[in-house]
């Protein structure tokens, strides 16, 4: 059984880069709406914590307003500091980097959703259904590409909720990436309370 322990030496691969700065976005392109900010002193902390996890101590003084803003005018924490610049388009295969044909696949498969024509809110990483995301956010979008990079045969990539628990040893016959999304329990399985959740950073409905 794994242990804490053996769960934090699988996440190994951090956002270490300089702090990017605001890509430009482009007229016409369907946004999200505004989710609507409901919630209180606490549960804004955590939201904050969760999508701070991803980035250096040095960079939160300047993330912290930002990503308040992004949570009070459109409901989530988007990051789209940490989007890349352009347009983002599904690559030949061979132009990825990755240890193994299934993580430049899945780097092709996540940028594909991701394009312009394909997704249906792009800047804010919903695939389609207004909430069916990639990911909850454009740090995460890094971080998993990051990690899908360093991915080998024997190894699979956990991930909650678009959160990449990082990679563990499995083996070649094994699924190279393993994804739970919502896991949203008892009393608390219901759209007010999902929505809350999501806005934390705890969880989110993948595609």
């Amino acid at each position: 059984m794994l242990t804490h322990t053996d769960i934090s030496k699988a996440m190994k691969i951090y956002l270490d880069e300089p702090l990017p700065g605001m890509p430009a976005f482009k007229a016409g392109i369907r946004r999200a709406p505004d989710r609507g900010f409901r919630l209180s002193r606490s549960q804004t902390v955590t939201a904050l914590k969760n999508a701070l996890r991803y980035i250096p101590d040095k960079h939160h003084a300047v993330l912290i307003p930002e990503f308040l803003e992004e949570l009070r005018t459109r409901g989530r924490i988007y990051g789209y500091r940490f989007r890349p610049d352009g347009e983002i388009r599904a690559l030949p295969i061979d132009q990825y980097s990755g240890n193994c044909l299934a993580g430049r696949a899945c780097q092709l498969m996540i940028d594909n959703n991701l394009d312009f024509d394909v997704s249906l809110y792009p800047y804010e990483l919903v695939t389609y259904g207004e909430t069916g995301s990639v990911c909850q956010n454009w740090m995460q979008f890094r971080l998993i590409k990051k990690y899908l990079q360093a991915l080998t045969d024997d190894q699979t990539l956990v991930m909650q909720s678009g959160h990449p628990l990082g990679l563990f040893r499995s083996g070649p016959a094994a699924p190279r990436v393993i994804i739970t999304n919502g896991l949203m329990v008892g009393l608390f399985d219901n759209p007010d309370d999902w929505e809350i959740a999501t806005q934390m950073g705890v969880s989110s409905y993948g595609r």
